[in-house]
């Protein structure tokens, strides 16, 4: 939805018609984040690796989530980085499988 087309945001300008367009961010898929992991994974070892899409959740709530639905305790849940709530993103997060 362009929200430019429903509003003048800018009001009147002293230099002539707007030089450019923009839509506002107005649904999580107008902004989307794909986390890139350069290290290969061997598929081995004590750490379960989940590649996680998430709408309308942040990176804390999202690991807090996943940590109950494994029975793993919150400190062995890890990811790389803090994601937008309102987007559309794609990361990766490690359970540590400790007994």
């Amino acid at each position: 939805m362009s929200v430019l087309g429903e509003l003048d945001l800018l009001g009147p300008r002293a230099h002539g018609a707007a030089c450019g367009e923009a839509v506002l961010k107005a649904v999580a898929e107008d902004f989307q984040v794909d986390e890139v992991l350069d290290i290969p994974l061997s598929g081995e070892g004590e750490h379960l690796w989940l590649w996680v899409e998430k709408r309308g959740l942040n990176t804390e709530e999202a690991a807090r989530r996943l940590g109950r639905a494994a029975g793993v305790q919150q400190k062995n849940v890890s990811y790389a980085g803090l994601k937008d709530r309102q987007a559309l993103t794609r990361q990766r997060f490690s359970l540590a499988l400790i007994p």
